[in-house]
């Protein structure tokens, strides 16, 4: 036995990430609603009802099904699986684009990966076979993560039993290798499926592709978009502080500056993301964070004296 999972991103938020904690709050809350009618209490025309109300199946589900379909789960583990994808990769691409545009991507993603999931399955709209879970719509995320945040590394635990020893261990992987080595997998086995004819239930590797390709390509339209709006960005808005009246000083000759005194940063330092103008920061502010991971490469800066802005990179 080997099990392995992901436990942390080197990523730190700059807010909380509410929608991304909604939307966990939803599945987990919808999970244990119907769990007692999944388990056999009601028989089964009380089953019947859930799968036929809040499962998408093609040939006979109502529009809502596309959306109620994502938020039902048919196991606990599968329920813990996409819980936490969820909040690993649902929080920080959140953070990175807002979360009102995050709710719409999430809901975008979950959508085309349903239509996949009935392009790639026999019948397609004539069939019965029913689909739920968040994964297509968490698949969005990792597709999204992957524009954003490529070279930063995910963190992993594992576990495992050899002749009844246990070990244990973690290590790191840059995310680019993670997701890609996940999308192919997921392509490799719809392909699989497709060509085969088959798609009765379990892992919907269709819908897995679809969500990812939706993902990767809102966030990369939404950078270009981003780019043609703060191609020229405004100077930024800082708040007037009086300035208290200086002593006059006699000017310090070279002979009286402390030897090798460093040059001296900026005292301000504003920050634009391409939404918002963050600030006012000093450079050892900006450096941390950029070290965290909670500002990006493609972050701009200004300060005092500079005519136009430049990338937050050539503070580091």
């Amino acid at each position: 036995m080997f099990i392995v999972l992901p436990v942390g991103m080197n990523y730190e938020t700059r807010r909380l990430p509410i929608i991304t904690f909604t939307l966990m709050g939803i599945n987990i809350l919808v999970y244990l609603a119907t769990l007692p009618f999944l388990l056999g209490s009601g028989g089964e025309d009380a089953q019947a009802w859930v799968y036929g109300h809040l499962w998408l199946i093609p040939a006979i589900s109502s529009w809502h099904t596309y959306l109620t379909s994502m938020f039902v789960h048919g196991g606990f583990f599968h329920l813990l699986g996409n819980m936490v994808y969820l909040f690993l990769f649902g929080s920080c691409v959140e953070d990175m684009i807002g979360r009102w545009r995050f709710l719409v991507f999430y809901l975008l993603g979950g959508l085309v990966a349903q239509w996949v999931f009935v392009a790639a399955i026999p019948e397609h709209f004539a069939s019965m076979i029913p689909m739920g879970g968040a994964s297509g719509a968490i698949s969005a995320c990792l597709g999204g993560y992957l524009v954003l945040r490529a070279s930063v590394e995910i963190d992993f635990k594992y576990f495992g039993l050899i002749f009844f020893r246990p070990f244990a261990g973690e290590f790191s992987l840059a995310a680019w290798i993670v997701i890609t080595f996940w999308f192919l997998k997921d392509l490799f086995f719809a392909v699989l499926s497709f060509y085969l004819g088959q798609g009765q239930g379990g892992v919907a590797f269709g819908a897995h592709v679809g969500g990812f390709l939706a993902g990767l390509g809102l966030v990369a339209l939404n950078k270009v978009i981003s780019k043609k709006e703060t191609k020229t960005p405004a100077g930024p808005i800082r708040v007037h502080v009086p300035v208290r009246p200086q002593v006059a000083a006699r000017p310090m000759t070279d002979a009286a500056l402390p030897k090798d005194q460093p040059e001296s940063p900026p005292r301000t330092i504003y920050l634009f993301d391409g939404s918002n103008q963050l600030g006012p920061f000093n450079v050892f502010q900006v450096q941390e964070m950029l070290s965290l991971g909670s500002v990006t490469a493609e972050t701009l800066y200004w300060s005092d004296g500079m005519t136009e802005w430049r990338g937050v990179t050539e503070l580091a």
